[in-house]
């Protein structure tokens, strides 16, 4: 077993993290405090340092675009969320700007990987993995068809497919998620073998 402080204040927070699997504790909850409380102020210092002081300093200030000042006064109303409930709805206002301005920009300025998927779809028909991708396409598009009537029993057949190929592709990446999770287990099982008990695997 290792001496090293470094190592072993890593493999105490390690063991509280996953005492949460027999039951949730007071170990637990001290790591996960420490981390939330380490993650957002490094988070809130590291974004004051390299965007805020910066922007006010070069932007705001030396060259007169006052408008940053706006944008940081429509950015202090998101925490009116915390405020009395009669002054909440002022979150609104930064919330549906930034999620506007997020998205509009975003296809506005690289629209390929949304031009791409549309390249995508239009296959040619000339291989059996093109025409099962188009009927799969067909059938995943007919199950959000609202506006046709949904007493045809095509619509109907066709929309209960594309439900079960979501599932399946949802299941796909339920599984990679969990395939992730377990890789995650394993490095810290590494960690704790090796690095901590000195264990060679």
């Amino acid at each position: 077993m290792t001496t090293d402080p470094q190592i072993l204040v890593q493999a105490i927070c390690t063991l509280a993290c996953y005492s949460y699997l027999i039951k949730e504790n007071f170990a637990y909850r001290i790591a996960e405090y420490t981390l939330v409380a380490l993650y957002t102020s490094y988070q809130i210092t590291r974004l004051f340092h390299s965007f805020i002081k910066p922007y006010w300093q070069n932007y705001a200030i030396g060259e007169k675009q006052y408008y940053f000042i706006l944008m940081g006064a429509l950015g202090l109303l998101l925490y009116t969320r915390y405020a009395p409930p009669q002054y909440r709805w002022l979150a609104r206002y930064p919330i549906a700007l930034s999620v506007g301005w997020g998205l509009g920009g975003a296809i506005a300025r690289s629209p390929r990987p949304v031009f791409t998927q549309l390249m995508d779809v239009m296959r040619p028909l000339n291989t059996a993995n093109n025409v099962l991708f188009f009927v799969f396409f067909m059938a995943v598009m007919s199950y959000f068809f609202f506006t046709t009537g949904k007493e045809s029993k095509f619509i109907q057949g066709s929309g209960r497919l594309g439900r079960y190929i979501m599932m399946i592709g949802f299941g796909t990446a339920f599984g990679n998620t969990v395939q992730g999770r377990i890789s995650l287990f394993l490095n810290r099982l590494s960690f704790l073998l090796t690095d901590w008990l000195g264990i060679s695997i």
